[in-house]
């Protein structure tokens, strides 16, 4: 069962909360749910992650869309506290070169990554 809600964030931003499993139903939700966002005008999007306990290929498919969606609109998607055992998933699908590790919410939404521990550096987005 995976719950969303969306709140502001002082930046401007909008915060989407993802809580429980990305799986194949979760993803069409979450699609569903930063496309809407989009839709709206409201392109940069702060994913926080924190809660999920599993996330499938499904939606790591609908996050890369959403963020070239998000990016031409003008805008971005950054994950916020992606759990270490789902960054590792990323990893080993090179996602992390589109997804910057940002620790929490804060620092998605001022973009301040931390830097990737192969090459010492953030990765652009």
């Amino acid at each position: 069962m995976l719950a969303l809600s969306v709140e502001a964030h002082r930046t401007g931003c909008a915060v989407v909360v993802a809580t429980g499993e990305l799986d194949l139903a979760g993803a069409r939700r979450v699609l569903d749910k930063l496309d809407r966002l989009v839709t709206e005008g409201r392109d940069r999007i702060v994913l926080d992650m924190s809660g999920v306990e599993f996330c499938g290929a499904q939606a790591m498919s609908a996050l890369v869309r959403t963020r070239a969606r998000a990016q031409r609109a003008g805008g971005w998607l950054r994950l916020a506290a992606v759990p270490p055992h789902v960054r590792r998933v990323f990893g080993k699908m090179d996602l992390d070169r589109l997804f910057p590790h940002f620790p929490d919410v804060t620092a998605a939404a001022a973009g301040r990554a931390i830097p990737d521990q192969r090459s010492g550096s953030t990765r652009p987005e």
